[in-house]
């Protein structure tokens, strides 16, 4: 008896297969966040033949992918001076951001300098060397003898506006360096003209539809009018029927802002405040027994729609589930086929 997320791969490498049929270029499948509350090891497992990079945040999620046997090129997203040996002793590629880490590169000996990404900030303003500085850093890069394997920025958002900042850029380290790999778009800007350049990143547009999370209900009530359901204060206006569903706040259970759950094809609302361990829905007149199982993501109640009811992105939804959950794995029939 326990809350379970199951992960369709299939649906995995059928979306990042769409991304490469609309694109034509090569692409980036970003495991960092452990894909996303997917699964990092399992996902890269299963589809390191469908993508031709992994992205992820940080050092630390970048080695564990090496010492599970990953072969795939790894872009590390947020690194120091000081890591860039261990990013080389793995075979990463660094994403340089600023003038310490470039100077902390230049400086170490050739045999300790990991590949690397130059980032560049068109209007994000979160890392990146400013994009005016483009030919500052191109010039200290000939000037230390160091060649990127690539470079890119970020959108906020889909727009025009950064795109034409970092074609601008793209121009120039393409110029000075005609193999490096420059990207932009993402999952939100895949379908932006003229923004796929050599490559593109994507998270969420891998992951949309994978996965779906369950839970048993553990006991039914008939709570009469006037009554208290769960912690506090909360009482019912009219006789409802509840449902107890296992899995509360430290599973993944959103306790501010709940959302609602399926149970029998029927959206059920949460009622009352979601416990650490378990939660309450309203039935109505659903036959619902115990042992029944709610579905907290999944279906109709896709991510975007649990965001919508959470007050929060998709993103949080997709990583929301940890706690007490388990993960499992599925290839489902027909999984595979376009839809």
């Amino acid at each position: 008896m326990r809350q379970e997320a199951e992960i369709d791969i299939g649906v995995i490498r059928r979306n990042i297969r769409r991304v490469r049929a609309l694109t034509s270029v090569r692409l980036l499948l970003m495991v960092k966040a452990d894909a996303y509350g997917h699964g990092m090891e399992e996902v890269a497992r299963r589809t390191e033949e469908d993508v031709d990079f992994f992205g992820v945040a940080v050092a630390e999620e970048g080695v564990a992918l090496r010492r599970q046997g990953r072969k795939r090129d790894v872009l590390v997203a947020v690194c120091e001076g000081r890591e860039l040996p261990l990013l080389a002793a793995h075979g990463l590629t660094a994403a340089v951001a600023d003038g310490a880490t470039l100077a902390a590169l230049a400086a170490l000996p050739e045999r300790q300098r990991p590949r690397f990404h130059l980032k560049f900030d068109t209007g994000m303003h979160r890392l990146g060397f400013p994009a005016g500085d483009v030919g500052a850093v191109l010039d200290f890069l000939h000037s230390n003898r160091l060649k990127p394997d690539g470079a890119y920025s970020h959108f906020r958002e889909a727009n025009e506006e950064q795109n034409a900042v970092f074609r601008g850029i793209a121009a120039l380290v393409k110029r000075d360096f005609p193999d490096a790999t420059v990207h932009m778009a993402s999952s939100s800007s895949i379908f932006m003209k003229d923004a796929a350049y050599d490559m593109v990143r994507i998270g969420h547009a891998a992951y949309d539809g994978a996965m779906t999370v369950t839970s048993p209900v553990i006991a039914v009530r008939k709570v009469k009018k006037g009554e208290c359901i769960g912690y506090g204060n909360f009482r019912v206006s009219a006789d409802v029927n509840i449902a107890v569903v296992l899995g509360g706040y430290f599973d993944g259970v959103s306790r501010r802002s709940p959302s609602p759950v399926m149970i029998g094809g029927r959206l059920c609302p949460t009622l009352g405040s979601v416990c650490m361990d378990m939660f309450a829905v309203e039935t109505g007149d659903i036959p619902v027994k115990k042992g029944d199982r709610a579905v907290l993501l999944g279906g109709s109640l896709t991510a975007a729609a649990v965001a919508k009811a959470r007050g929060c992105t998709e993103y949080e939804v997709m990583t929301a589930w940890q706690g007490r959950t388990h993960r499992s794995y599925v290839d489902k029939r027909g999984s595979e086929k376009e839809s």
